[in-house]
């Protein structure tokens, strides 16, 4: 794009610059309006002072001929205004030499106060001139500014009256002068004071029309009235006739004067008030358009450095359109075909760049799982102290302290964990993240996880879980967690001690409904108030002013806005005087049906009834919905005892319990705790030596998960694979085995609180074995408390046979057989992608296993996610490093059992020596010669293959 079509901008740019430009001039207008106000509000102190000072005066006289209390404090009042008149005008003055006179003849005028008439009225009257031209001087700056047309009117009515003011200032001067014998009177001296009064004297013609002006003219009228009826003109025409007057008549004319001094003074006031009020509203005004100069000024010139880039974007894309163009007829190939080809490169490219742009912004989102990892960091840092220390025979007798910090430490978690739900919520995250998920594992948690704050309030914690609720179901489980836990943090913050909290997780649904939705509905109730009426219709009306229990009102508006997501709501109701009850329902899609319990329904069941009613009756529920039939025994004999394969008590009734078998039910009551007790009382004392030898091993990876169960293989046992912490629950829920190997990316967030939460699944205890690569950077001090067993990846035989014996009895190994898995992939990868697609093409017979590589961290990241048997790699092609390479292969062949291969093309013949799989190719083979090479290396590999002949089996675990 040529420079003159750029000259789009310069009509913006002369735009922000006119902008600017007025945006300045206003700026001035609103510092000389500035100045306006000031001089004012001088000038009003000024006038202020003379009065008060005046009013003394006349205060002191009064007092001296009367001497009666109330014009002694009349004097004193006056005294005082006076002092803080003056006060103020003193601090207002600053170092000039004008200021000082000012200074100095108010020190004056202060001095004589109290002395004779003549003495104080010629000092004052001296300051009064002083002051009168300062005033004058002042406004006389902004007369010829070019300001709004009626502040430059007033400004020189002000100016015209303090001109008055000074002739009769001078006028009165002179009249003490004569009083005083130093001056003869004569008519020239007093041609001022002579004439009359005429209203445009202040130039009020120049006032506009209205109450100002018509106020002026009146008030004039009236003292030339007065004036004329007090006898003025024949004392003006006994002047003029005689050239001399009487000290009476003199004084006379002191009076007429002293009236002129009040009105002017007072016309002074109404023109300085009216003024101020002009100039705060203009400066106001002039404000306003600086403001707005300069953000028109900001936003044009915003406006056209953005249309600069677009300008500049546009520029980019044509010259890349002319390269693409200029390629294509440089090249003379006009093929529609070969253009299309061209540009879908090019897309793809784009794409990838896209990618990495996404890649950049997931860094950033990550920031806030990094304070999630710390904060649980912290909290295991602390779970392993508490966890040594148990260790140590010296701090037996603390155990309760240090399970109390386990316990804080998980109520921390869960706090935090509500909060970060939260803020995830207001980051815009607000809608629902539908998944299915299993119900009953879901509420089980959500039950257990209330464990630690009902026993640290020793509350009777009833729960009853429906177990006819079967279904998967799709939702948010984690808002619903949410839900759950903030109205249970509400509740149990509140509850006194030993108080009974009573959870029920029903289905409602219509058993004929085809609609394919499930109603869920949960009632939480308490035998205690603590949130009234009026509270529960201050939080249904949004009212924050009548709940003061901000954290009880916290907890319960977030379950209300997350209920909002699922169309549901909070009803709260205090079940007329008997306690509170929470209830919401959930109306959730169903997925497919669930075999959440595989139990003998033949078995002999008794229980021993709880002293809590209520417990006993959703016992008898939960069982009947499990289709499990029991018989209540009273006696705790051991002989009755033995007619049942399963007797059931509730844990916190064990103290009474004779029977030495019983099967204990830990809080909270739920299906799954029923099913596992009995799941595992049926094969209690079964002998592992006559059972298939069964491994748990979980990798978030499922190509490393059936990678490294293949180090298994040497063993006569079963491998169940899990790649998620759901199906890591479930397997636990449904089977026993003799270890369960987990990786550590499944308690990145924290090592002993999964753990916990793992063990928690069953009752007997579970071989763990923490399975970290050799960069983890966590502790082994953080592991070896939680976990049984650690060990490194990617392990082997060897590594296993020294940790296994502590976990099998009559640990015998199979025979191992060397067999390779059966692969027949292909990777390649050139110094070039010209030479790529030319060997590429050169073995296009193998093109439904071949990949093709563009860089060296491609070719790594393609043998590890999808296995090759042969690897091409040109030994000169960029960030070829033969070490890394050989790791990875080594670690494939180890790991997958396959024949992996390294064909290398080069001329260093040596480097063949250095494993027996590598194979040397010479950079100018043919294609043919490549393609036998090829043919003959996968001929080899498959001639070796042999699997292995004993009872190993590696099972991917479903839900």
């Amino acid at each position: 794009m040529r420079v003159s079509k750029f000259l789009v901008l310069l009509p913006i740019f002369l735009a922000a610059f006119a902008c600017f430009y007025s945006g300045a001039l206003y700026f001035d207008k609103f510092r000389i309006s500035y100045g306006i106000n000031s001089e004012v509000k001088r000038e009003s102190l000024i006038r202020k002072t003379l009065d008060a000072i005046v009013s003394e005066r006349i205060a002191y006289e009064r007092y001296s001929q009367t001497r009666s209390p109330q014009d002694e404090a009349a004097l004193r009042e006056a005294n005082a205004a006076k002092n803080l008149f003056v006060k103020s005008l003193s601090n207002t003055l600053s170092n000039t030499p004008d200021d000082k006179r000012i200074r100095d003849r108010l020190n004056e005028v202060l001095k004589n106060a109290n002395a004779s008439w003549e003495s104080s009225n010629l000092s004052f009257l001296s300051f009064v001139e002083l002051a009168n031209s300062a005033v004058e001087s002042g406004q006389i700056l902004f007369r010829d500014v070019a300001l709004d047309i009626d502040i430059k009117r007033h400004i020189l009515s002000l100016l015209r009256t303090y001109e008055l003011l000074q002739n009769v200032n001078t006028t009165k001067e002179h009249i003490l002068a004569v009083l005083m014998g130093k001056e003869k009177i004569t008519e020239s001296s007093l041609k001022q004071s002579l004439d009359s009064l005429k209203y445009n004297d202040i130039n009020a013609n120049l006032l506009p029309n209205g109450d100002i002006k018509d106020n002026i003219i009146r008030d004039i009228d009236r003292l030339d009235n007065i004036e004329i009826s007090q006898g003025y003109d024949e004392i003006r025409l006994k002047l003029k006739l005689k050239n001399e007057l009487t000290r009476d008549e003199i004084l006379q004319i002191y009076t007429f004067e002293s009236n002129r001094a009040k009105l002017f003074s007072k016309i002074a006031n109404v023109l300085s008030d009216e003024l101020k009020r002009l100039n705060d509203n203009f400066r106001v005004k002039v404000l306003s358009l600086t403001f707005l100069m300069f953000f028109l000024s900001l936003w044009l010139f915003y406006a056209g450095y953005k249309t600069y880039i677009w300008l500049k974007a546009l520029e980019n894309l044509n010259k890349k359109m002319r390269l693409v163009r200029d390629e294509v007829l440089k090249r003379g190939d006009r093929n529609p075909q070969n253009l299309i080809e061209n540009f879908i490169a090019l897309y793809k490219e784009l794409l990838q760049k896209y990618e990495q742009e996404r890649s950049f912004a997931a860094i950033k989102d990550r920031l806030l799982v990094r304070l999630n990892k710390k904060f649980y960091l912290s909290k295991e840092q602390i779970l392993s102290s508490v966890a040594t220390l148990k260790k140590d025979e010296n701090v037996v007798k603390n155990e309760l302290v240090f399970e109390n910090l386990e316990k804080n430490s998980q109520i921390i978690a869960i706090n935090y964990s509500n909060i970060k739900g939260l803020l995830d919520s207001r980051n815009g995250e607000v809608g629902l993240n539908l998944k299915p998920f299993n119900p009953q594992i879901l509420f089980s948690n959500i039950l257990e996880a209330q464990i630690p704050f009902t026993q640290e309030k020793k509350l009777n914690f009833l729960t009853y879980l429906d177990a006819n609720i079967s279904d998967e179901l799709e939702g948010d489980s984690e808002k619903i967690s949410v839900v759950f836990g903030s109205i249970m943090q509400a509740i149990v913050t509140k509850c006194d001690k030993f108080a009974n909290l009573i959870v029920e997780i029903k289905n409602v649904s219509d058993a004929l409904s085809q609609s394919g939705l499930l109603l869920i509905e949960t009632k939480i109730r308490t035998n205690q108030i603590f949130i009234n009426e009026e509270q529960i219709k201050a939080l249904s009306a949004e009212d924050e002013s009548e709940i003061n229990d901000e954290e009880s009102e916290f907890y319960l508006r977030l379950a209300s806005f997350y209920l909002g997501l699922f169309n549901s709501n909070l009803d709260i109701s205090t079940l007329g005087g008997a306690g509170n009850e929470f209830k919401f329902i959930l109306s959730l899609k169903k997925v497919q049906k669930l075999q959440n319990f595989s139990l003998n329904h033949e078995l002999r069941i008794a229980y021993l009834p709880d002293i809590n009613a209520k417990y006993n009756e959703f016992f008898a529920a939960t069982l009947e919905d499990m289709g499990l039939r029991f018989q209540n025994i009273i006696s705790n004999n051991q002989a009755l005892a033995k007619n049942y394969d399963i007797v059931f008590a509730r844990q916190s009734a064990s103290k009474n319990i004779n029977i030495k078998n019983a099967v204990l039910l830990k809080d909270p009551l739920t299906p799954l705790s029923v099913a596992r007790l009995v799941y595992m009382e049926k094969n209690k004392g079964e002998s592992l030596t006559e059972e298939k030898v069964l491994f748990l091993l979980c990798d978030k990876n499922p190509l490393s998960l059936e990678m490294f169960s293949r180090a298994f293989s040497f063993l006569d046992c079963e491998v169940i694979g899990v790649s998620s912490h759901k199906e890591l629950k479930q397997a636990l829920l449904l089977n026993r085995f003799n270890a369960v190997f987990i990786d550590a990316s499944f308690f990145e967030n924290g090592v002993a609180n999964f753990v916990k939460e793992i063990r928690s699944l069953q009752e007997e205890k579970i071989n763990l074995v923490a399975v970290v690569s050799n960069t983890s950077n966590i502790p082994e001090r953080e592991l070896l408390p939680a976990f049984d067993e650690k060990i490194r990846k990617p392990f082997s035989k060897d590594d296993l046979n020294q940790i296994l014996p502590k976990f099998i009895k009559n640990y015998k190994p199979s025979k191992e057989n060397r067999y390779f898995s059966k692969n027949e992939n292909i990777v390649i990868y050139k110094s070039t992608k010209l030479e790529n697609k030319i060997f590429a093409g050169a073995l296009g017979e193998f093109q439904n296993t071949l990949e093709v590589a563009n860089s060296f961290s491609e070719l790594l990241i393609k043998i590890k996610t999808k296995p090759c048997s042969l690897a091409l790699v040109d030994e000169t092609a960029e960030g070829f490093d033969i070490k890394e390479l050989l790791a990875t292969i080594s670690e494939l062949r180890a790991g997958l059992k396959l024949d992996a291969r390294v064909l290398l093309f080069s001329n260093n013949l040596e480097l063949k020596n250095q494993k027996e799989y590598i194979k040397i190719l010479s950079p100018s083979v043919s294609k043919i010669e490549l393609t036998n090479f090829v043919k003959s290396e996968l001929g080899e590999i498959n001639s070796t293959q042999n699997e292995l002949k004993n009872n190993f089996k590696f099972i991917k675990f479903k839900v």
